[in-house]
């Protein structure tokens, strides 16, 4: 026998909850926050898809101080299009205390969108702003000129110099212009044939706080026949994660052996990566295809995982766990060129925080050591060291000085590589 259904007059509707709601908001408002939460949120739990009963249940956990309580109640309503001011600003200043600032910007400015004429949205995005230019060292308004040199022995301990200009200027909202300059030259003469001269231009557009997209054309100054295009898109959906995708026509990092026989190569890349925003641990993996004129195909892979395990107000100490893998079609190369080589390895980083008369300074010591393994050779230790200084001198201007030493290996033999950069921004 079929059962009997209930009448719908036997179906709880919200309608019956709005006496007690308006008494567990009455009670929010009176200062008694775990009474109020006590009356709704039985009632959320038979309703969970009502958003007055979940906007109320956030504002009062909001009330009583709870910012992360608040922020995961606020999963399941962030994306709705019709979050009311009020909401909007403390969850805002939640995510700023949570260290999320691109979130609370996108938060904030669609709210803006809607209620354009809401001073406490205005001063809030204001507010966002501020953090986003001072403590996270953004600032896409002003003009600004970038440099950049360094040397390097790599490619079997080959040593060049490599620099790079950069200016860039905002035209239109959401829109940069910039022109760059990248230059490598070769120490040997022998490889001088692998100098590059490169001027390009590109913009870079960021649709919102998320998604941004940088595309150039560069070429040759002295070379005809060497016309390149890069895109790469940025897709940082929260604060903590960040995506990234990358094409190039003309790949700058091709080997200077390579380059200086006549050897170019187009590149595929991507990276993702996943930075806690107490940063104490993150993840970072990455892959590169590059299909070489000679018909060689290389596939690159790189994954790194760490925990701070020491964060002082002078100090930070890190632990990284890092691993590589690389194959190559292509035997008898002119380039370094292994058919299979792998690597796992560890990583210190120790920062040091001073306090100085500039805004930010701190000095950066790396060193690691791994285990090296290419195909048809013996597995073989290497070893790294890198120090670094760090200066933000104030808001326009920041400077990073370092210099390293590697004991690498290629085809089972030792190389000793030096490394020294500088890198210097302006802004205007």
């Amino acid at each position: 026998m079929w059962g009997v259904l209930p009448a719908a007059a036997d179906v709880p509707r919200i309608e019956s909850t709005y006496k007690d709601h308006t008494r567990g908001v009455e009670l929010a408002r009176a200062g008694r926050h775990e009474e109020g939460l006590a009356v709704l949120l039985p009632l959320l739990a038979r309703f969970p898809d009502d958003y007055p009963l979940q906007r109320d249940v956030i504002l009062i956990t909001l009330w009583k101080g709870d910012c992360p309580g608040a922020l995961r109640r606020f999963e399941r309503v962030r994306n709705r299009n019709d979050l009311e001011p009020y909401l909007v600003v403390p969850v805002g200043d939640c995510l700023l205390a949570a260290n999320r600032p691109k979130e609370a910007r996108r938060l904030v400015r669609r709210a803006l969108d809607r209620h354009s004429g809401n001073e406490a949205l205005r001063l809030a995005l204001l507010k966002i702003d501020l953090v986003l230019r001072v403590d996270e060292n953004l600032d896409e308004d002003r003009p600004a000129a970038a440099a950049e040199l360094t040397f390097s022995e790599s490619d079997r301990g080959l040593p060049e110099w490599i620099g790079s200009l950069e200016g860039s200027a905002r035209v239109a909202e959401r829109t940069r212009l910039y022109v760059r300059y990248r230059f490598t030259r070769a120490v040997d003469e022998d490889y001088r044939d692998g100098n590059l001269d490169r001027v390009g231009a590109g913009v870079r557009y960021r649709f919102d706080e998320r998604l941004l997209i940088d595309q150039e054309i560069s070429a040759d100054l002295f070379e005809s026949g060497q016309p390149g295009s890069t895109s790469r898109l940025v897709y940082e959906p929260r604060d903590d994660w960040r995506f990234q995708l990358l094409y190039a026509s003309f790949a700058e990092a091709v080997p200077l052996q390579a380059r200086a026989a006549g050897i170019d190569a187009r590149q595929w890349g991507g990276e993702a990566a996943y930075e806690a925003r107490d940063y104490r641990w993150g993840v970072l993996a990455s892959v590169n295809y590059f299909d070489f004129a000679d018909s060689n195909r290389r596939a690159a892979f790189y994954a790194r995982a760490g925990r701070a395990w020491e964060m002082r107000a002078t100090r930070e100490q890190r632990w990284y766990l890092e691993g590589y893998h690389s194959n190559n079609t292509l035997n008898e190369a002119v380039y370094f060129n292994p058919a299979r080589d792998y690597s796992v390895g560890l990583l210190h980083q120790t920062d040091f925080l001073y306090a100085s008369c500039f805004r930010r300074h701190v000095d950066h010591l790396w060193l690691s050591v791994s285990a090296y393994a290419q195909q048809d050779y013996p597995t073989l230790g290497r070893w790294a060291l890198r120090y670094e200084q760090d200066y933000d001198f104030d808001e326009a201007q920041a400077l990073v000085l370092g210099a390293g030493v590697a004991r690498n290996v290629y085809d089972g033999k030792y190389e000793t590589e030096w490394r020294l950069y500088l890198y210097y921004r302006h802004r205007l």
